[in-house]
């Protein structure tokens, strides 16, 4: 299938008297930005709650956190994966395995798709470590 792909590329290429023509993977519609800091949200108790955002005290919500990201967003993310899920995390902020894994538990627990990447579907599903010493949603 990728050769008919390629070929028919060049094909069009040549008919097209294109030279040197470029093709690139399309990039996905639901590419966001990384969560770099984390901004203080309530919770449904009331309770103050610190969820990962694109820098500190933006509340721009609208990110993603997934393996290779470094930052106080992810450490905002595991204390609540430690709190909540009981997954024992070092709170480093290293987005590694086993913090991908942690939130695979917390997306299944909240029945969303269990991808191992934070986002916008898992920060409204799950129940977060507020600063009451509880777990609840936002």
């Amino acid at each position: 299938m990728r050769r008919i792909a390629l070929a028919a590329a060049a094909v069009l290429a040549a008919a097209s008297g294109v030279a040197g023509i470029t093709l690139a993977a399309a990039v996905p519609a639901s590419a966001q930005a990384s969560c770099t800091g984390s901004s203080g949200y309530t919770d449904v108790k009331g309770f103050g709650v610190l969820v990962p955002t694109i820098g500190n005290n933006t509340h721009r919500d609208d990110c993603e956190l997934g393996l290779g990201n470094d930052s106080q967003a992810v450490v905002a993310l595991q204390e609540t994966l430690d709190g909540c899920y009981g997954q024992h995390l070092a709170t480093d902020g290293d987005y590694g395995p086993l913090t991908q894994a942690a939130v695979e538990v917390a997306q299944r627990a909240a029945h969303v798709t269990a991808d191992g990447v934070y986002g916008p579907v898992t920060r409204d599903h799950i129940n977060w470590w507020d600063f009451g010493g509880d777990c609840a949603k936002l």
